[in-house]
């Protein structure tokens, strides 16, 4: 199956939604991620049942070494949106693919 992209998301609503519009579809994504944008930027977390719960984390500072120059560097602390799946969706995600993905190790 090829990933989705946006365009993809809106389509499916449309489909899955009778008398919803494309251009109602896309709005209405527009908002969900306008509103998940805003809530994590305030370092609030987003839970929605049977699917998962977005939150911020805070990634500590780590040191690393530069790619071309290989010199020792510090990288800084940065505050990263993570997403935790919900068990109805991890049940899902076990049920519907029983095939290792290529990523995957054997």
């Amino acid at each position: 199956m090829a990933d989705l992209n946006r365009q993809d998301l809106v389509r499916n609503m449309v489909d899955q939604v009778d008398g919803l519009s494309h251009s109602l579809a896309s709005a209405s994504l527009d908002a969900l991620i306008t509103t998940l944008t805003d809530a994590l930027s305030q370092h609030k977390s987003v839970t929605l049942s049977g699917f998962g719960t977005f939150r911020v984390r805070y990634r500590r500072p780590r040191s690393g070494i530069h790619p071309r120059t290989r010199e020792p560097l510090t990288i800084p602390g940065a505050y990263v949106p993570a997403f935790v799946p919900g068990p109805t969706l991890c049940q899902r995600l076990q049920s519907s693919n029983p095939q290792p993905l290529p990523s995957d190790p054997l």
